[in-house]
């Protein structure tokens, strides 16, 4: 759980926006107890093309047998699902959030394509992204331009040596720094990420971290990092990196619709912060799957997803993917499904938020849910036995 500085978790303020933005309803969420039925997405001029699963030669039986367990909790907390195969909206399910126990639950809200969901670490992905825009626009050179360049102001952090060699393409694979956030919870004061939520100066806090091993070799899991990725972007570009993404980023995409959470010295939350809906969180895989592309317009160089995308870093998480690896604050991974074995890289986000692409399917994958525990990686069940195996 994040937290702002006074303590209050980070999540009960976005769930007060989630349920603001839920009030009317946009597509129907699914029924408990009914057997799940397959209907078309509906087309609401927001840049999707819809079509029904089978005319893009996906296995409809697979779905209903996947959704008939989301409907009967078999997996839980499963708030959306969508896909997208080559090109087209085929698959757009919401379901419903309940409290309690199920003698005695109450519905807190049912959800559908207008409610905003906390991406956490998929922000992480969005701001590699932000990084991309920069450096085709010439702001930042390139990823071996060192971190000390950018932050004169913490010349005291670069002082030591070994730390004034840490570059951008070290800080993009999370291979530059110590740091723990999963060792204790969100709400224990020894996590690295809650110290920092806490800190005056989030970035000194971050840069401030020892270095890990020779840069570029081990891969670290750090938010701190992400979050001083943002930062960049505002010295580079003169705009926070919210502003700067609602230009060159959600504006081309006809991304309207956004949260995205500061701490109290305006620093922008780029390591979790962001808040999207769902056709949107499919608008950014679909991006990445077009080589940078949207309705024929460039907004990322291809040069740029192909670079984030490549595996820079090995890491053994997730262990349910063969051979998992990070790109530049991309997870990349491969899927055996019978003899086939389907290549993948993808956004991840603490409670369920994924957004993942098959480039060889021409297939994107969007999840949503809230379960703060090993559950979250329920999705991955999901693709592995029905809905890659549906894809023909």
């Amino acid at each position: 759980m994040l937290y702002t500085r006074s303590g209050l978790p980070l999540f009960a303020l976005v769930v007060t926006l989630l349920v603001y933005f839920g009030d009317v309803k946009h597509g129907a969420p699914a029924n408990p107890g009914k057997p799940y039925q397959y209907t078309v997405p509906e087309a609401t001029n927001d840049g999707w093309d819809t079509a029904h699963v089978s005319d893009e030669n996906i296995d409809v039986e697979l779905l209903k047998a996947l959704f008939d367990r989301v409907l009967n909790e078999t997996y839980k907390n499963i708030h959306s699902v969508l896909l997208i195969k080559n090109g087209k909206l085929v698959v757009e399910e919401y379901f419903q959030t309940w409290h309690g126990d199920a003698a005695s639950r109450d519905l807190i809200r049912a959800l559908d394509r207008v409610t905003m969901h906390p991406q956490h670490s998929v922000t992480k992905s969005v701001t590699s992204l932000l990084i991309g825009i920069a450096i085709d626009q010439h702001l930042i050179r390139g990823v071996e331009e060192k971190i000390a360049a950018f932050f004169p102001e913490y010349a005291d952090i670069f002082a030591e040596s070994e730390k004034d060699q840490i570059r951008l393409q070290h800080f993009l694979s999370m291979s530059a720094l110590a740091w723990d956030e999963w060792t204790y919870p969100y709400t224990d004061a020894r996590n690295d990420h809650t110290r920092l939520n806490r800190s005056p100066d989030p970035i000194r806090y971050a840069l401030e971290r020892p270095v890990v091993g020779t840069p570029g070799t081990l891969f670290v899991y750090n938010s701190g990092i992400a979050i001083t990725l943002g930062e960049i972007i505002s010295k580079v570009s003169g705009l926070h990196a919210d502003k700067f993404a609602e230009r060159y980023l959600f504006a081309p995409l006809g991304i309207s619709n956004y949260y995205w959470w500061k701490y109290p010295n305006g620093t922008v939350h780029t390591g979790g912060g962001l808040s999207l809906q769902p056709r949107d969180m499919a608008k950014i895989g679909a991006l990445m799957l077009h080589g940078g592309r949207w309705h024929g317009k460039q907004i990322i160089s291809a040069a740029w997803v192909k670079e984030a995308t490549q595996p820079h870093v090995s890491t053994r998480r997730p262990p349910q993917m063969l051979s998992p690896q990070y790109g530049y604050q991309w997870w990349l991974g491969t899927f055996r499904v019978g003899e086939r074995v389907i290549a993948s890289y993808s956004a991840q986000g603490r409670g369920g938020q994924f957004i993942f692409v098959f480039p060889d399917l021409h297939l994107v994958a969007v999840f949503t849910g809230w379960n703060d525990n090993q559950l979250w990686i329920q999705p991955l069940e999901m693709l592995q036995h029905y809905i890659l195996p549906a894809v023909r």
